[in-house]
């Protein structure tokens, strides 16, 4: 089945959903990346503050697998000018931040 996820507020919702339908806790997981379950909560959480090193991890995990498709313009952005379109991107300096997950405790982890 496909999920499509046009933003990023998509991502925790979809995570929990393809954990629970494997039957995990996020202790489970957690144990299994060898972090926290706190950690883990976290990252479930706020998967766009991860790197996709760790958000490939865990859906290999999960046994998901990411395509990606080019979305085709709609009528309506096609017929603006080029100017117009550019001005109502995203500029991709503020998708690019991305922190570290840190456990609530001082304990350092290895993921």
């Amino acid at each position: 089945m496909t999920y499509p996820i046009k933003t990023l507020s998509h991502l925790p919702l979809i995570l929990k959903s393809f954990r629970k339908e494997k039957g995990l806790t996020q202790a489970a997981i957690a144990e299994r990346l060898g972090i926290t379950q706190q950690s883990y909560a976290y990252f479930e959480a706020n998967p766009a503050a991860a790197t996709l090193e760790r958000l490939f991890l865990v859906l290999r995990m999960l046994d998901v697998e990411i395509s990606l498709d080019q979305a085709h313009p709609t009528a309506s952005s096609a017929a603006k000018p080029p100017s117009a379109v550019a001005k109502s991107k995203v500029k991709p300096s503020s998708l690019a931040k991305t922190s570290r997950i840190v456990a609530p405790t001082r304990k350092k982890e290895s993921w």
